[in-house]
């Protein structure tokens, strides 16, 4: 497949940052349209995120003023910056990007920022709003940028079909893969704005690639002694696609049926979901630290078949706090890793 890289020419005011959050620019393979990821449209490599112009931003020895949208592409922001760069994280551990609304500390550094690193495809859906307004001249990088998105409402198993029909999946950093993407379009676009350290961000890149293809093949290992069978999920909401398919899992349901944790179920989608898992014998149901457990609750208390219904917490669309052992990426990749292997295994 061909990924399509288009350029804008123009530091983004504030109508762009609205605009940006919003899709970026999604590049029509073949044609010069663009298509919005949470259209409805087909989404397959036509709905790849593109890089803008990065211009030279710092001079005299000056720190790039950086700012990240959520805790976790701040980690990765962090580890291949490191103290060359000053990095402004918008969205804390614990707290759900698809529900957060800023402050105005947080606006304040938005507006004086130089870049801003988002997920793309929406995923910050309730910031969208609120940097609409913001004036300034930060440029919005999508660090999914070159990524080919799944498509929401597929099963996500490692076997599946790519072209499917829904809007794009945003959460990518599931699969360790699109993480060390990450790592190479942070340093890209950090050594475009200040070359004089682009040295530096180049090394730190590398270590960090190290550390991820580790935690690659470590996750690989260990789902590897999860039977096969066992390796079935019924989530919060869908968020573990990219999982799922990186790690031959296969998602039963969803009890969100949706990318976002702002959506509601409706009584015949719960009704559907207690019958497949009634069907495939299901009885442990996967929740995620930023999300309500109260439907998952509901449906625990539904499943009679089942003596025990186990629910397993993980660290899905945040890091979780100071000393949790999942206050960075690789730290919350890890816990996740272990819950499912502890969870699944039995």
């Amino acid at each position: 497949m061909s990924l399509h890289f288009t350029f804008l020419t123009s530091r983004l005011r504030s109508g762009a940052i609205f605009i940006g959050l919003l899709g970026i620019v999604a590049v029509l393979s073949g044609c010069g349209g663009a298509l919005s990821p949470g259209s409805g449209d087909n989404v397959t490599d036509s709905a790849v995120l593109s890089l803008p112009e990065i211009p030279i931003m710092v001079a005299d020895g000056r720190r790039l003023q950086v700012l990240a949208t959520t805790s976790i592409i701040g980690d990765v922001v962090r580890q291949v910056g490191g103290d060359a760069i000053d990095l402004t994280v918008l969205i804390q551990p614990g707290q759900d990007p698809h529900s957060y609304q800023p402050g105005a500390a947080d606006l304040t550094a938005a507006a004086d920022a130089g870049v801003i690193f988002v997920n793309g495809w929406d995923l910050e859906e309730g910031l969208v709003g609120a940097l609409a307004t913001i004036g300034g001249e930060a440029v919005v990088v999508p660090v999914s940028a070159g990524i080919v998105p799944r498509a929401v409402g597929t099963t996500g198993s490692s076997d599946g079909d790519a072209s499917h029909h829904g809007p794009a999946d945003p959460h990518v950093w599931q699969d360790v893969a699109n993480v060390i993407h990450w790592v190479d379009t942070i340093r890209q676009v950090l050594s475009a704005a200040d070359p004089a350290r682009a040295e530096t961000y180049a090394a730190n890149a590398e270590a960090y690639r190290q550390e991820l293809q580790q935690l690659d093949g470590d996750l690989r290992a260990l789902f590897g002694g999860i039977p096969p069978e066992r390796r079935v999920l019924v989530t919060n909401h869908d968020s573990l696609g990219y999982l799922a398919a990186a790690y031959g899992f296969k998602i039963v349901g969803t009890v969100i049926p949706s990318i976002s944790t702002l959506a509601e179920p409706t009584a015949g989608a719960l009704a559907e979901l207690l019958q497949a898992m009634r069907a495939a014998d299901i009885c442990t149901l996967v929740v995620e630290s930023t999300a309500s457990e109260q439907l998952a609750r509901t449906l625990q208390n539904e499943l009679t078949n089942c003596a025990d219904v186990k629910l397993i917490t993980l660290y899905s669309d945040a890091l979780g706090p100071v000393g949790s052992g999942a206050d960075s990426y690789v730290g919350m990749m890890r816990a996740n890793a272990a819950a499912l292997v502890e969870g699944l295994s039995e």
